[in-house]
C-alpha cells in the first residue's frame, strides 16, 4: 500500500514508539527491549519491509502484455492468462516526496499519524471493550480496515502528485479519517477508569521537553479521598451561609 522503504521504516519504528509510550495503559505493551528491537524491527519489519519492496520492483519492471485467452498459444499460457486476471492491469508508482516542502512534509506525517493511530486502536478497543484475543471480531475489523486502506492510500497519494492548484481529497479518505475518529472517540468513553498506573515521569519529561513547555506535573494518585472532598464542600458550604447570616440587608 505505502510502496515506500523509508516511509516503511518510519511507521515500523513509531509503532515501537508509541509501544514504549503507552506501555503503561496495555499490559501487553510491556515488551523486552530485544523483542521490540531484535525481533520486532531488525527481524520480522525488515523481513516484511524487505519482501514487500521485491515485489514493488518486480511489478515495477514487469512489461504488461495483455492478450486474450482465446489467442494463447497452448494450455500452459491460457492458465497463466486466466490467472494473470487476478493482477494489476498496470502499476503505478506511489511518489510520497515527504521533503519536497513544510507542505507536503506536513501531509505526510498527516498520514503516519493516522497509520499509526489506526494500529493502536485495534489494542485500545480490544482492552476497552473486554474483547478476548481470539474473538474473530478483531479478524474482521482488521480485514475490514484493510480493504479501505488500499484504495484509500492510493486515492490520497494520487491527491498528493495531483499538480492542479484546486484539489479535493476523495471521499474514501474523509470515510476513514471519520471511522477511525470514531474508533478514538470509542476508546476514549468506554476507556474511562481502565488506566489506573500514572504517566511515567521519563515520559513526562520527553514531552515538556519536545513541546518546549514546562507544565507542572500533576500526580493522580494523590487524589483526596472522597470523606475529605464531602467535608470540604461541607465547610464551604457553612462558610458561605455565615457570610450570607452576617451580611447586612
Amino acid at each position: 500500500m505505502i510502496r515506500n522503504q523509508p516511509l516503511l521504516w518510519v511507521l515500523s519504528i513509531g509503532f515501537e514508539m508509541m509501544e514504549l509510550t503507552f506501555r503503561h495503559m496495555l499490559p501487553n505493551f510491556n515488551e523486552c527491549w530485544w523483542d521490540s528491537i531484535i525481533l520486532d524491527i531488525l527481524l520480522c519489519n525488515w523481513f516484511g519491509i524487505w519482501t514487500g519492496m521485491r515485489t514493488v520492483r518486480y511489478f515495477d519492471g514487469k512489461t504488461y502484455e495483455w492478450v486474450g485467452i482465446s489467442r494463447q498459444p497452448n494450455i500452459i499460457g491460457k492458465v497463466k492468462r486466466t490467472l494473470g486476471q487476478f493482477t494489476p492491469a498496470r502499476w503505478d508508482k506511489d511518489e510520497w516526496h515527504p521533503l519536497l516542502g513544510p507542505w507536503r512534509f506536513v501531509q505526510v506525517l498527516f498520514l503516519c499519524i493516522v497509520f499509526l493511530t489506526v494500529e493502536l486502536n485495534t489494542f485500545f478497543l480490544k482492552f476497552c471493550l473486554w474483547i478476548p484475543p481470539r474473538n474473530p471480531i478483531i479478524i474482521y475489523r482488521l480485514i475490514l480496515w484493510w480493504l479501505i486502506a488500499i484504495p484509500t492510500i492510493r486515492e490520497y497519494n494520487s491527491y498528493l502528485q495531483d499538480r492542479k492548484p484546486i484539489k479535493k481529497v476523495g471521499a474514501l479518505c474523509w470515510l476513514a479519517l471519520a471511522i477511525c475518529i470514531v474508533e478514538l472517540l470509542i476508546c476514549i468513553k468506554f476507556g474511562h477508569g481502565l488506566y489506573p498506573n500514572p504517566m511515567p515521569l521519563w515520559l513526562i519529561t520527553a514531552t515538556h521537553t519536545n513541546s518546549g513547555t514546562d507544565w507542572p506535573r500533576i500526580d493522580y494518585t494523590a487524589r483526596p479521598p472522597l470523606q475529605d472532598c464531602d467535608k470540604q464542600h461541607s465547610r464551604t458550604e457553612d462558610d458561605s451561609m455565615k457570610i450570607s447570616i452576617l451580611t447586612p440587608a
